[in-house]
Formats: structure tokens, sequence, C-alpha cells
């Protein structure tokens, strides 16, 4: 039986062996889920990897809601666009550079309570994270492999979601199918701006304009923006999910342990768009 994956030795084409369920291609490379419930494909040269510390502070401040206005957003925007699309067949779903799993198992509870079937996939380089995200939620499809080069055919997801993460160069989109959707959330200008102060000298806003990738049509968008009340402990674990956590280092740490976040800024865009069937008909 054919599947959507790529061999990660050869490129080619794999296919699913019915009893073992483990998957081989033309030239006998094969692959197997391993015991911990996920699969790995590659492995990245220099990972990021969270220490076991690290990955429980950040699901723990994610499962007690902190960016609900946010989610919110993505399942009214996403909801209001599968409503006009949908045929029945169950939603090829992957979630890229998906960490420990949060948000496609809140996506995925989101598109069941509309009766919306989805097949899930995530994929991202830390191996430690996908081990706790099989655990998790075990319905999911959960793969090791380097960003750079996924290992999908073209065309092989419904839809695609990338959450407070770049979008860098042509891979990601090569993977959705023609009038497939692409959510993505983007830090908007104002995010987490109590604590950049900390990071940057003469820190001022930037234009937060969100383009939209060459293919697609934008088919809705909304900036949410709102204020938490949070500890210094907390507000570490938020810089921890972004980009330039680099940046801070441990004297600056130290210095936003100590600080407490009245009115820290939460700013997000979220936007979803649909891949062209022809490039040409939105020019």
């Amino acid at each position: 039986m054919k599947s959507h994956y790529l061999c990660p030795v050869c490129q080619a084409p794999m296919s699913i062996h019915e009893a073992s369920q483990g998957l081989h291609c033309e030239n006998k490379h094969h692959l197997d889920k391993n015991e911990q419930g996920y699969w790995v494909f590659s492995q990245a040269k220099k990972p990021h990897i969270d220490s076991r510390q690290l990955m429980r502070a950040k699901r723990f401040l994610l499962e007690s809601g902190v960016f609900e206005p946010m989610l919110a957003a993505v399942r009214n925007q996403l909801v209001e666009a599968l409503a006009v699309s949908q045929n029945g067949e169950p939603l090829a779903h992957l979630d890229f550079d998906c960490g420990e799993g949060f948000f496609l198992r809140s996506l995925a509870s989101a598109l069941s309570e509309h009766d919306i079937e989805c097949q899930q996939t995530g994929v991202g380089e830390a191996e430690n994270a996908m081990f706790a995200a099989a655990k998790s939620h075990a319905d999911a499809t959960y793969i090791v492999s380097q960003l750079k080069v996924l290992p999908f055919a073209d065309n092989s997801f419904d839809l695609i979601t990338l959450v407070d993460k770049p979008l860098k160069g042509k891979e990601l989109l090569r993977v959705l199918k023609p009038n497939g959707f692409f959510v993505q959330v983007s830090p908007g200008p104002r995010h987490l701006w109590q604590v950049k102060e900390f990071l940057y000298n003469g820190l001022s806003e930037k234009n937060g304009d969100v383009s939209v990738p060459k293919g697609q049509h934008l088919l809705s968008q909304e900036r949410i923006s709102f204020k938490l009340d949070m500890s210094g402990e907390d507000a570490l674990t938020l810089l921890e999910m972004t980009p330039y956590a680099w940046r801070a280092s441990e004297k600056i740490k130290r210095q936003i342990l100590a600080a407490s976040f009245a009115e820290l800024e939460i700013d997000f865009f979220v936007s979803v768009s649909q891949k062209l069937a022809d490039e040409t008909a939105d020019k």
C-alpha cells in the first residue's frame, strides 16, 4: 500500500507493509516505528533539545491556558475555512516543528467538536520531545526528522500548521496539497515586549505586517493582543519558546527570574491561507 513518505536513504517513495505496518522502498530500505511510538527518519546534526525540566515547564504553562485567546482565533478561523471545503474525507494535518505536541492535541480536540476528522502528523528534530508527544497523544503520528528536508512527497497534506516559528524556504509548503490550508501563527511586534527589554538596548517597535507566502491566497488574518500577569519564572519559560532565547545570558536570565511582569504583552498574528491550485490565478 502506498504512503506519502519518502525514503530517508534514497528519497524513493515508500510503501506500507500490510503485515508489519513498517515502511519500505523499491531499493529495499526498511523503516519501522520504534517501541516508544514514534518514527526516526533522520537526525539533524545539531538539533535544539530542551532539558526535561524545561520541557515540563513549557507543557505546564501551555496547558494552563496562557495562549487560549490565540488558540481560539486559530480554531475559529480554521473551522470557518474548512466549513466550505469539507468533502467527507479525513484531513491530513501536519504540525511543523511540533515540540511535545501541545498544539496538535489542542487542534484535534477543537476539530472533533465540529465533526472534522483529522489524520495528524507532527514532525520535529528533538527526539525527547517526540517521545513525550507520542506518550501524550498516541492517535497522532510523530516523526523525528531534520526539518530542512522533510520525508514527505509533494502535495501530501490538506492542512499545515506553523505556530510561533519562522517560515523558511519552500520546503514546508512543498508538501501542502493544492487548495490545502496553511495556518501560521507569527509573533507581533509587541510580543513579550517587557521581556525583550532585558535583551535589546534601545528596543523600538517595528512594522508587524505578515506577508503571504508565494503561491498562497490569504483567507483571513487577525491580530491577537492581550496581557498576562506572570512571574519571572513563567516569563523566562515563554522566552525559551522564542527564536531569540539564545540572546539571554545567565546574568539576564537571573534578572528576568527576579522580576515580576504584571502586564506582560502577548501579541500574535493568526493567518489562514490556501495554496493556489494554479499559482497564476492570483496574479
